[in-house]
Parts: structure tokens; C-alpha cells; sequence
């Protein structure tokens, strides 16, 4: 055994212990994500843009890199080619196949108004037929949508005249008469929409009506990714609607892909619906974040890591491998204690092989004053042994210096014996 080994198995502990503890300063070190999201300038953007401030700003753990794209369709494709760790998706679109949902960023409701009239008027989605309807384009386009939803009432794409426009274009619209109809896929709690909607309602002689979707089960059941909702009484204003209104509704959701550790999930989870009011401030929609639906067969999944956030059973790095952790540096200690106490051991019996021959050493030395000339060769045969043996205790580490050096005085002693002797004879 060389004598460097004892270190090398003391550093070999260290590094153990290294390990252990700079496992738990990485985990705990900020990680940037890259979130899809688009087209740039509108809500979900303006969102992420204030996401990725407020977490760089922040003592927040988990930090977001924009990545800006086209809408939400290129955005679940990036997502499902692993090009981006996050995506902000809407539901009726084709979504990710392996993309789970971490939070709802913000529920659109199809809100569907017509002009009040005395008499008559649109009291249902069936009566669009023949209609010219605006189609309010925000985010993503709405027309495919909006053509479903028609076919849902048996309303073919050549009974309808669709106008595609902006929110702001409605008041102009309805109450020229350039349009029958409106319908807008929104969140009815924005203040551009609470703004317009009143609007509209002053440009027209009786007020405007909100059509109710008796449908709503149909086109939910019919329509991946659509689901049921209500339009709250006075959402838009006093009055406006006066009452519930049966509807349906698309998400915007945040995504990631399911092989993403549910520990990381949970951070995000996390990150992203504690932050949301601080959001608010800037976008007021994101108030509006809630968890994903965690049923059972669900159709669009949650990922398990934020669920178990939610639910309140989420595990931190430590929780998780804080046991693993101890359990190492506990090993660590009993080796580094197995190490010291075989060093010593080893030192003790080291020190024991080389005392002996410094005790033959005085030996020697005692047979010398008494040794003639025929007896001297015998002893000077031994001591170059005893030389020989120091050597190559010393090249493999087998006796400490201090020994080495005690041997070396007693060796200049007994050779100066022996040449005593050696006088005495001649």
C-alpha cells in the first residue's frame, strides 16, 4: 500500500460530501424555460412579456425566455417538436400529443349578440342562417371556430356571410347595419371588451341582445378542446346581459410536455399562479389563471406535477431526495471514520516493523564492542541488510520519516562501532 492511498481515499469521502451538497446548491440555483407563445403585441404575449420581467425581477426559481411565434398554433408545434420547454396553447386548436397542461391562463367565452329588436330579431343560433355575421378577430382567428359552432345549428358555410373584424370595429358594424350579428371568442372581464360592448349598445336604438347557445352540450361534446360556460348577468354593465347566458368556451393554457419531471412541473405550477396578481397589475387577465381540470380522464390532461401542486402534495428537491442525501453523508461519515481508524491501525503496525530493526540496530551495536575481526563481517553483512530492508520500506510508503531518521542515527552509530572494532583488531 502506497502512503498517498489514505488521502486518496479521504478525498474520494469529500468528494462525496461535495456531491451531496452541491446537488442541493444546483437544485435550488434559478432555471430559465423558454415559453412559445404569439403573435407579438397581443394579450397572451403582452402576459408572457410581463412573466419574464416579473421572475427575472423576482426571488423566484424559475425564470422564462420568450420565444415569439405566429399564434398558438406554431406554438404547440414547437412544444411537440422539444424545441421549447413551454407553450401557451389554445384548446380548440390541434394541440400537442405529448403536451400536458401545467395552468389556465385565461377561459374565452363565444359570446353571440344581435341588435334588440321590438319585435322578432335573432332569439337563437338558428336564426343566423341567411345572417351577415362580424366575426371578431383577436389573438388567433376565430372563423374555424365560429363555422363549427354554425354547423352545430346545421348552418352550412353558404347561408352565412362572415365579416371578419376587430373588437372595436362592432359598434360601427351592428349599428350601421353593415352586420346582423357578432361573435366574439373573449375574456368578457377585459377592459377592452367591457369597454366595447357598452359601446355597441348606445349605437343601437333598443339596446343588444345576447343570444344564448341552447347547443352548448352539443357543440362542447362536438368540439375537442370546447366546453360549457355561462355569460354572467351584467358582465358588460347594467343590464347587460340581465341575466345568465348559456354559452361555450376555449382555454389558453400554458403547456409542457409529459416527460417533464413533475418536481420541475410543480415549480412552474407554482411560479406561474403565484405570480399572477402581481401580473394583473399590467395584464389584467391574468388574474383570471386557474388550475387545470385534474379529473380522471380529463381531455386535456394535467400534468401530474402541477396537479400534485395544486392538491397540495407536491414534493420540493429536498423532500424528495432529502433522505438519499442523508443516507450518503451518513455512509460518507462511517467511511471517512473506517479510513481514519485503518490509517491508524496501518500507522501503528508501520511504526512497529521499522522499530524492530532499530532495536536489532542496538543490538548489532552491543555485539560490535565485543566482536574481534572475524566477527565484524557477520555484523556489517546484517546492517547492509537492515539497509537494504529501510529502502525499501521507505520507497513503498511502509515507514514514516521520523523513523527513517531514528534509523539513520542509529546506523551512523553502529558502523562507528564496528570501525572501532575493527581498530582494536589491527
Amino acid at each position: 500500500m502506497r502512503r498517498r492511498s489514505p488521502f486518496t481515499i479521504a478525498a474520494v469521502v469529500l468528494g462525496i460530501l461535495g456531491l451531496a451538497l452541491g446537488s442541493i446548491f444546483v437544485a435550488r440555483l434559478p432555471r430559465t424555460l423558454t415559453l412559445a407563445v404569439g403573435p407579438a403585441g397581443l394579450e397572451t404575449h403582452r402576459y408572457a412579456e410581463a412573466l419574464a420581467r416579473a421572475s427575472a425581477d423576482s426571488r423566484d426559481r424559475i425564470r422564462y425566455s420568450i420565444v415569439t411565434t405566429s399564434g398558438a398554433a406554431e406554438s404547440a408545434q414547437l412544444l411537440e417538436a422539444g424545441k421549447v420547454n413551454l407553450a401557451i396553447v389554445r384548446s380548440d386548436f390541434e394541440l400537442p400529443a405529448s403536451g400536458q397542461t401545467l395552468i389556465v391562463n385565461a377561459r374565452r367565452l363565444v359570446v353571440v349578440a344581435a341588435p334588440q329588436l321590438r319585435r322578432g330579431g335573432i332569439q337563437k343560433l338558428g336564426d343566423l342562417k341567411g345572417k351577415r355575421i362580424a366575426v371578431v378577430r383577436q389573438t388567433d382567428p376565430n372563423l374555424p371556430l365560429v363555422r363549427r359552432i354554425l354547423a352545430v345549428a346545421e348552418i352550412g358555410e353558404g347561408e352565412v356571410t362572415l365579416i371578419e373584424c376587430e373588437l372595436a370595429d362592432l359598434p360601427e358594424l351592428l349599428g350601421s347595419g353593415k352586420a346582423d350579428a357578432a361573435i366574439a371568442v373573449i375574456v368578457p372581464a377585459s377592459p377592452h371588451a367591457s369597454e366595447i360592448m357598452p359601446q355597441v349598445a348606445k349605437r343601437l336604438a333598443n339596446g343588444l341582445r345576447f343570444i344564448p347557445l341552447t347547443e352548448a352540450e352539443a357543440i362542447a361534446s362536438r368540439i375537442i378542446g370546447v366546453e360549457t360556460a355561462e355569460l354572467a348577468a351584467g358582465i358588460f354593465g347594467v343590464g347587460r346581459p340581465q341575466e345568465e347566458v348559456a354559452t361555450v368556451a376555449v382555454s389558453y393554457r400554458t403547456m409542457a410536455r409529459a416527460n417533464m419531471a413533475d418536481e420541475l412541473a410543480g415549480r412552474v405550477a407554482k411560479s406561474l399562479y403565484d405570480i399572477r396578481t402581481r401580473l394583473s397589475r399590467q395584464v389584467p387577465v391574468a388574474f383570471t389563471a386557474e388550475p387545470p381540470d385534474a379529473k380522471t380522464g380529463a381531455r386535456l390532461p394535467a400534468h401530474p406535477g402541477a396537479v400534485a401542486f395544486f392538491d397540495g402534495e407536491s414534493v420540493s428537491f429536498l423532500e424528495r431526495y432529502g433522505e438519499l442525501i442523508l443516507t450518503v453523508l451518513w455512509g460518507a461519515s462511517i467511511l471517512g471514520s473506517a479510513v481514519s481508524a485503518g490509517y491508524a491501525w496501518f500507522a501503528r503496525n508501520r511504526g512497529e516493523h521499522g522499530g524492530g530493526m532499530i532495536e536489532e540496530l542496538a543490538a548489532l551495536t552491543a555485539q560490535a564492542r565485543q566482536a574481534d575481526s572475524t566477527g565484524i563481517g557477520p555484523i556489517e553483512m546484517r546492517i547492509d541488510q537492515i539497509v537494504a530492508e529501510l529502502a525499501r520500506l521507505r520507497a513503498e510508503g511502509e515507514v514514516s520519516d521520523t523513523l527513517i531518521e531514528s534509523a539513520a542515527l542509529a546506523l551512523d552509530h553502529v558502523r562507528s562501532v564496528t570501525e572501532q572494532a575493527r581498530g582494536r583488531s589491527a
